[in-house]
């Protein structure tokens, strides 16, 4: 069955500035070998943060990775597995808690599908 957009969920992990760079690279290469064993997994997105654009934070992000599902019932599975809980407990013990996790629908909208500005519509 081809994936249906609308309903693709993903995981979302805000890492914080780790407390030793050197260890956070190491522990980081071996999480994403945990990772990329979770069942129904269909795309990961990882990206460097390389500035706090906008609003107030205690916390410095340094990276961000998503993870991306078929469905919400697809990563909740996925998370449940054997593979998704060794992914989850090593994610707590290299970052030492310092993460953020959240969920989220996940839709790509393509140049065609944006709204018309008012100036276009008129």
């Amino acid at each position: 069955p081809s994936k249906n957009e609308d309903e693709m969920f993903k995981l979302i992990i805000w890492f914080e500035e780790p407390l030793d760079s050197l260890a956070f690279e190491k522990g980081w290469q071996h999480f994403l070998s945990l990772v990329e064993k979770m069942p129904g997994l269909q795309e990961e997105i990882v990206g460097e943060v390389s500035r706090w654009v906008h609003g107030a934070s205690p916390r410095r992000y340094v990276k961000i990775h998503e993870l991306i599902f078929e469905s919400s019932e697809a990563l909740e599975a996925a998370l449940l597995t054997e593979e998704g809980m060794a992914a989850g407990k090593y994610l707590r013990e290299f970052t030492e808690g310092r993460f953020v996790l959240l969920t989220a629908h996940h839709k790509v909208a393509k140049r065609e599908e944006f709204a018309p500005s008012p100036e276009e519509s008129a």
